[in-house]
């Protein structure tokens, strides 16, 4: 099958989506040509792979178009037949530029049951929505065990963010332990989009905090297998997120598995549940989302209010208890979960989803 696709290449979700899903198509005897959003920056490890498509530059003028890209930029495409629109996104309600730009493709996928839902409830016609998840890299995240430290080790994969709950993260920490307590907070939360002075703003808020001693941070990796070797060495993520597009992170470590405390809400919710995640039910309700940098507060993400931290409070205080009396062992409820999602498995159902809307 003949097929273009729109899409950014790099380091950040949407590249990665993008690189993944092209290479496994491939291997499903798509023929491929890319229009390039943005300048081409692939993972290291990916890179000899991503050139090779990209020096296909021509289109196909007469195949269908897919555009995996932000909900409010996808009223554009190539090519004479189908339009399909995949949009990753965190919050609830649209913006009327972005229902006004979601209503141009012929087709929309979404990534999960939740974004399914989102589409919907913004006037987008269900018959032209479907569910299309992501994966991760079966090759490279593995199960391994955990950690044999004499101190329990959380982690936090994900770019400094209010949406990513890296207010509150913070709070409970300090708040779940003191300073005799054996364990770790390792934060891997560099911001590319945010300045110097606001990054450096973030990493103080950690580092002056009661347990700032017990608080590690990893500078940013520009290969998955330096994002893999970080993850081996931690017992469990933490993900208090307020709202979610996916979350690639806590899948992965899922793969890994390792264990998991994250929000029932949004995006994550296709695959963390009560069998694999330690959740963190988010019953405070809705509130305006605005962190005056990245959300104007024309939507809504789940609220963070106490009941929600004394959730994360006592979940990180479980995990530590269950390491320090040995009965913290992997995470298989992870593991066999994640198999449903890997690249390959996902884009079976891409190629699904395309044939059906092409036909």
């Amino acid at each position: 099958m003949n097929l273009n696709i729109c899409c950014p290449i790099n380091t950040l979700s949407y590249g990665y989506v993008s690189s993944f899903f092209i290479k496994e198509l491939i291997k499903l005897e798509y023929d491929i040509r890319v229009v390039m959003i943005g300048r081409p920056s692939p993972d290291g490890d990916l890179a000899e792979f991503v050139n090779d498509v990209l020096s296909r530059q021509d289109f196909f003028y007469d195949a269908p178009c897919l555009k995996i890209w932000h909900q409010h930029d996808l009223h554009t495409y190539v090519g004479k037949r189908e339009s399909i629109g995949f949009p990753i996104f965190e919050l609830e309600d649209f913006k009327p530029v972005e229902k006004h730009s979601c209503g141009y493709p012929d087709y929309l996928f979404t990534c999960s049951s939740w974004g399914k839902n989102v589409l919907i409830n913004n006037g987008l016609k269900e018959e032209n929505i479907h569910v299309v998840p992501l994966g991760f890299n079966d090759e490279l995240f593995k199960p391994c065990q955990l950690p044999s430290d004499n101190k329990t080790i959380f982690g936090n994969f994900g770019k400094f963010e209010i949406r990513k709950g890296h207010d509150v993260l913070v709070e409970a920490f300090n708040k779940a332990f003191e300073k005799d307590d054996d364990v770790e907070l390792m934060m891997m939360p560099h911001n590319p989009f945010l300045n110097e002075s606001s990054l450096r703003d973030w990493v103080l808020l950690y580092k002056n905090s009661k347990l700032g001693n017990k608080i590690s941070f990893v500078d940013r990796v520009s290969k998955q297998s330096d994002v893999y070797d970080v993850m081996k060495r931690i017992h469990c993520g933490v993900f208090p997120a307020r709202a979610e597009g996916w979350n690639l992170e806590a899948l992965e470590l899922l793969a890994c598995g390792k264990h998991l405390i994250i929000t029932n809400c949004a995006g994550h919710t296709e695959f963390c549940n009560k069998e694999n995640s330690r959740l963190i039910e988010m019953e405070s309700g809705y509130e305006t989302a605005f962190d005056g940098v990245f959300f104007d507060g024309a939507g809504r993400w789940s609220a963070f209010e106490e009941n929600e931290m004394d959730q994360l409070v006592h979940h990180m205080r479980e995990v530590h208890k269950e390491r320090a009396e040995g009965r913290l062992t992997l995470n298989q409820s992870g593991v066999d979960m994640s198999s449903e999602f890997t690249w390959g498995s996902v884009t079976k159902v891409l190629d699904q989803k395309l044939k059906l809307v092409t036909s």
